[in-house]
């Protein structure tokens, strides 16, 4: 009687579940999904076709999930009170009714909205709708409940299929700093606004701005922080970074003085590592010092030439500007200076290229060329006189004792007397424009030469030559021979003019394809006129360009006991 009883009751169960307007579950023996009486219902906390089937575990809050488990496994029927967002992004708050169905079958869950009210509802509708349309997600942390909530847009940027919580999702090396700054925010009130990584290969960026909702006791009822993707603001920040770390690299490495001057005061407020070497002082110093003071240029009228340029046309290109080492040493430089404006403040972009050895080599190739053009007239000169002077003078002479008619033989004895010296005057002026010997017995024998007509012009000093007996008769390149030859002249010329020595050594060792020459002497020491030389030759000016043309060396020492010593240097080329 019994059963027949409940058959209509069971065959109208369907019918009766799907008329009560709240959600009814039944939930399957191994704690699943199982049915529901409405699955298009607007509470369901996911779309039915994704919660048939799933355990209890996997839907919703862990929290939640186990207070249900406790109810099905409790005896006899359970109540539960929990919040939960719907599908539709509300949170709602559901009274719940768990009952055991007969012989084990499972159990029967009815959930009733008992939360927000219509007006809270159409709110929360439009915010959803809000939340849904922005290009930022929405994460909300239920404290008590110890739920999450990601918007639609928040799961798009971690992955709808992604289980759990949000610090999951997280990079492991940013999980840690998301956990500290939640603490501190919840405890301290610090700004929750943190930049972390996405887990996986794609290396994404999220940054989360929080915010907390506290109950009327002042405790934390809900976080609540937006998600931005910032991937591609942080890769641009990155790709700046190292953008500037590559300038700034180029900046201080650059083999160009450069300096950011402030155009109100003329401080520097950036200046490079040449620049500082430039100046001679350390980079760190230059900062927040005048250009003046630094001797950026050297004295007012140096500062003038630059400001000049740039009242014209804003920059200013200067061949040649003087500036001062912390030394004192005034040096040349070539100076390009351009204004530029950044963020509204005028700055001088000022550029500089040390030219002092290229002026000072100016100066001197300067005074070669007029030394050489002195000689020049001067040989001229020299030769015009020898010409007019002595052999002009002989041969005349001759013609005169040949015109007078003198007996035969007083007449040509005298006349052989005149041919002999205007011979011996060609022969000295020849020895003045060309080093004899050289060309047809080499180098040793005209240095011998040189050093027997120095001997017999200055009596009282003592000339010694020491030359390898195996180079007597070697013979090198003719440039490499006449260099050496001239070099040697010049330096016993030096000495005889200008230390007033008791003794000259003059030396030649060496072989085929290298040469050891030296000149030195026990005088007072190479004199400072010798450097600029003489009327008629070249002083250590030609001495060091002669060499350079042989590509040999010159160097000058003080001799030991006093004196000096002019050593040359040369190889063969390889």
């Amino acid at each position: 009687m019994q059963q027949r009883d409940r058959e209509p009751w069971s065959e109208a169960a369907p019918g009766i579940a799907a008329a009560l307007p709240d959600l009814c579950f039944l939930i399957s023996p191994d704690l699943r999904f199982a049915a529901c009486n409405r699955p298009d219902h607007a509470d369901l906390h996911a779309p039915w076709a994704t919660l048939q089937g799933k355990p209890l575990s996997g839907v919703g809050p862990p929290a939640l999930a186990q207070r249900f488990r406790q109810a099905c496994e409790a005896a006899g029927p359970q109540r539960l009170t929990y919040s939960l967002r719907t599908c539709e992004g509300r949170l709602a708050r559901f009274d719940a009714s768990v009952a055991p169905l007969p012989n084990g079958q499972g159990w029967l869950c009815i959930a009733r909205n008992v939360g927000a009210q219509a007006t809270q509802d159409a709110e929360q509708a439009r915010y959803a709708r809000a939340m849904q349309g922005a290009a930022d997600g929405l994460w909300e942390w239920d404290v008590a409940a110890d739920s999450e909530y990601l918007s639609p847009r928040g799961q798009a940027m971690l992955d709808r299929d992604w289980p759990g919580r949000l610090s999951a999702r997280l990079h492991a090396d940013d999980q840690g700093q998301w956990r500290a700054a939640l603490q501190s925010h919840l405890l301290h009130g610090a700004p929750l606004d943190i930049d972390l990584r996405l887990a996986g290969v794609d290396s994404r960026w999220l940054r989360l701005r929080g915010w907390t909702e506290r109950d009327a006791r002042g405790q934390p009822a809900r976080v609540l922080a937006t998600l931005s993707d910032v991937t591609v603001a942080k890769f641009t920040e990155h790709a700046l970074r190292d953008s500037q770390s590559k300038f700034r690299a180029l900046f201080h490495t650059a083999p160009v003085g450069i300096a950011l001057l402030d155009l109100g005061d003329e401080t520097v407020i950036e200046a490079n590592d040449e620049l500082a070497r430039l100046l001679g002082r350390p980079a760190q110093a230059l900062v927040g010092r005048t250009a003046e003071a630094l001797g950026l240029w050297a004295d007012p009228a140096s500062r003038e030439q630059v400001f000049e340029g740039l009242a014209s046309t804003g920059r200013v290109e200067l061949d040649k500007l003087e500036f001062r080492h912390q030394a004192g040493l005034r040096r040349h430089a070539k100076f390009v200076a351009e204004t530029v404006e950044l963020s509204g403040r005028r700055l001088l972009l000022c550029a500089i290229v040390d030219i002092s050895v290229q002026v000072q080599a100016e100066a001197s190739l300067s005074a070669l060329a007029e030394q050489l053009m002195n000689q020049e007239r001067l040989t001229t000169q020299r030769l015009a006189l020898a010409l007019h002077d002595q052999l002009g003078q002989t041969l005349t002479a001759l013609r005169l004792t040949l015109d007078l008619g003198a007996q035969p033989a007083d007449s040509r004895l005298q006349a052989r007397s005149l041919v002999d010296q205007a011979l011996r005057e060609v022969r000295q002026v020849l020895v003045d424009l060309r080093p004899p010997l050289l060309e047809d017995e080499g180098l040793a024998a005209a240095l011998d030469n040189e050093v027997a007509q120095r001997r017999a012009l200055h009596p009282g000093v003592r000339f010694m030559l020491d030359v390898d007996e195996a180079l007597q008769t070697q013979r090198w390149p003719v440039q490499v021979e006449y260099a050496l030859f001239m070099v040697a002249r010049e330096a016993l010329e030096n000495a005889l003019r200008h230390a007033g020595p008791a003794g000259i050594w003059l030396s030649l060792y060496g072989g085929a394809d290298e040469i050891e020459m030296g000149v030195e002497d026990d005088g007072s020491g190479l004199a400072s006129g010798a450097e600029r030389s003489r009327p008629g030759h070249l002083g250590l000016v030609g001495m060091r360009e002669r060499v350079r043309a042989i590509a040999a060396t010159l160097e000058l020492s003080t001799r030991e006991g006093g004196g000096t010593r002019v050593t040359l240097r040369w190889n063969a080329p390889a």
